[in-house]
């Protein structure tokens, strides 16, 4: 009779022949990634027992990408002078408000600027320009002004302010939102529906108020934790923009995702290497080592479009003049997509209690 249970000894070579088994196809993985579109072509070609899945690798490297991010990338309080928005609530005046929300927002400009290309910055940056102009609009219509077009808000894709209250133009609705004096009705919504969406933008209420007194820092890493979800998400449409952009290829869709999958896996691994190397240049105090430190991010961000480019000739085999026009207007839609995928996951977060 055949004796199901294992010695010890048989285990522990069972164990690190799998470890060994998944060690080897790692390497081989990340070796073959090295040149823009191999790794991709061999998976397509019947070769998938040589790497890891597509799948497996995008969803490890995006939750350690974005961890490594939120430990390696964060903004001084002395950066943004965000505190100085008690200022803006302060003042006796019009034209003192938009003094002091002049500038700030000019403070602002001046650490983007400083900022450069480092990772995961821009977004809190932004974020708190939209706090400042909210909180500056606020003052105005306080003191019996009426803000610009455009003060409250910045750029576009950015994280709402924490107003003193949300205000609605939309489904009928104007004003500003109270669940019980004004709520937003949805006239063809059943009662439940319009019951729930209130719900959710009392939450929302809620939690932009408790961000509004928040750093610079707490909006980073608000919106980081939102990213590996809006990759996540899009990832399959990014694999349909493929599927329209070479129909004619006659390629099946779960091959594009194939193609999509390891682009995304390429770029999480440059930009974990590009949030090391900003911590390093953050850690060292040579100005030789900053310089190289310097030059390996630009050359990291420079090969990243350039590894795309070329991965997308060489899977799919058309014209340069053709490849480099589709690959122009699927950058162009999908970073659009991505930064409002961003957006909205960051505010569907904040509509849970």
């Amino acid at each position: 009779m055949h004796n199901p249970i294992r010695h010890a000894g048989h285990a522990v070579e069972e164990f690190f022949e799998a470890f060994w088994h998944l060690d080897g196809r790692l390497f081989r993985t990340l070796r073959d990634l090295v040149l823009p579109g191999r790794v991709a072509i061999n998976y397509l070609a019947g070769h998938r027992a040589r790497y890891i899945a597509p799948l497996r690798l995008f969803v490890v490297l995006s939750l350690l990408t974005f961890f490594i991010g939120s430990a390696a990338v964060h903004i001084e309080e002395g950066a943004v002078d965000v505190e100085g928005i008690e200022a803006i609530t302060s003042a006796g005046t019009v034209e003192e408000v938009e003094r002091v929300r002049d500038r700030m927002v000019g403070d602002i400009e001046r650490a983007r600027t400083a900022a450069g290309n480092t990772p995961g910055v821009m977004p809190s940056l932004v974020a708190a320009e939209v706090r400042i102009r909210g909180a500056a609009a606020n003052r105005v219509v306080e003191l019996g002004g009426r803000p610009k077009p455009g003060a409250a808000g910045a750029s576009a894709g950015a994280p709402p302010a924490g107003p003193e209250g949300l205000q609605f133009n939309m489904l009928g609705h104007r004003g500003e939102w109270n669940a019980r004096d004004n709520p937003v009705v949805v006239g063809w919504w059943p009662g439940f529906a319009n019951d729930w969406l209130n719900r959710k933008i009392g939450n929302l209420e809620k939690n932009m108020r408790s961000l509004d007194s928040a750093s610079a820092d707490t909006w980073l890493q608000a919106v980081m934790s939102a990213a590996p979800s809006a990759l996540f998400l899009l990832v399959p449409v990014f694999a349909l923009l493929l599927k329209v952009a070479y129909l004619f290829t006659r390629r099946l869709y779960l091959e594009h995702l194939v193609v999509a999958l390891y682009s995304h896996v390429f770029l999480l691994i440059m930009l974990s290497l590009a949030f090391v190397l900003s911590v390093l240049d953050g850690l060292v105090a040579s100005t030789t080592a900053n310089t190289l430190l310097g030059l390996g991010m630009a050359a990291v961000l420079l090969w990243m479009p350039l590894y795309l480019l070329l991965m997308q000739k060489r899977v799919y085999g058309q014209a340069w003049w053709l490849t480099l026009l589709k690959y122009l207007v699927l950058g162009f839609i999908y970073f659009m997509m991505l930064a409002t995928a961003t957006v909205l996951v960051f505010l569907a977060r904040m509509t849970t209690a």
